[in-house]
């Protein structure tokens, strides 16, 4: 199925991988609403894309917040919008101590990567089994295929992710309704910017957003990239506990100088 002339709702919109996805399928005649905290790169974005003759829609929210989903998606279903695919992209890393566990930074992870995404699911899925069709994409992480030092709450949300779109395809698989896991390796967006581990086979965001696109289209269960990084993920899952603790404890090792 192309994407085009269609209504799709990006979440993580104003940055990164959401930001290009939405300049990519802007170009395909979709009509986008666009969702993210933060309102002036949002309606930047909305100003430099083509114009759609039903207009984007912008929403500056915090996907953590419950109640701001939920008036969102309220408004949507009040304003007879149909959406034919939801891209539920939002995250945060904001890091993880071993010696000094952040509970509320842990929470806040969870909150954003992962409830955020099954915010939007609860409140439009309903919509989508009414009509017989839709799309659900959530951005998980190859970091959710096992845990990897230092990002045990990423992981852990990623993971979490990953077994929620995992499960509720088997609910829907008789309501045509599409569930795609996007599992990205390391990406160049602000996000990674902020890194300071090595972080090998990185690829552009322009280019991800290409294949996440093209994934979609082909209605792909699950869309992994880069090849390189992905074939190292999955056989990460297979090995041995002990073993693959070994090779994992330097895999954060410092950038040099």
């Amino acid at each position: 199925m192309k994407l085009q002339n269609k209504t799709i709702l990006i979440t993580g919109a104003s940055s990164g991988i959401g930001c290009e996805l939405a300049r990519q399928l802007a170009h395909e005649s979709n009509r986008l609403i666009l969702i993210a905290r933060r309102d002036d790169l949002l309606r930047q974005l909305a100003s430099t894309i083509p114009a759609h003759p039903h207009d984007h829609i912008t929403f500056q929210c915090d996907v953590s917040d419950a109640d701001q989903v939920k008036d969102i998606c309220d408004w949507l279903i009040s304003a007879g919008i149909d959406i034919d695919a939801l891209i539920l992209n939002a995250g945060v890393n904001s890091g993880f101590n071993i010696r000094a566990i952040d509970l509320a930074t842990f929470q806040q992870q969870m909150q954003v990567n992962f409830f955020g995404a099954v915010s939007f699911v609860a409140h439009l899925v309903p919509q989508m089994i009414d009509r017989q069709s839709g799309i659900i994409a959530v951005t998980g992480s190859l970091a959710g295929y096992r845990g990897v030092p230092g990002a045990a709450a990423y992981s852990s949300s990623k993971g979490a992710l990953m077994n929620f779109i995992d499960s509720i395809r088997i609910d829907l698989q008789k309501n045509n309704i599409q569930c795609t896991l996007i599992s990205p390796g390391f990406v160049k967006t602000p996000m990674t910017d902020k890194n300071d581990f090595i972080m090998p086979f990185m690829i552009p965001v322009e280019k991800a957003a290409t294949i996440i696109i093209r994934g979609l289209e082909r209605r792909k269960t699950e869309i992994r990239f880069p090849w390189r990084m992905s074939t190292a993920a999955r056989l990460g899952r297979r090995l041995p506990d002990a073993l693959y603790a070994r090779i994992m404890q330097n895999g954060r090792k410092k950038r040099c100088e």
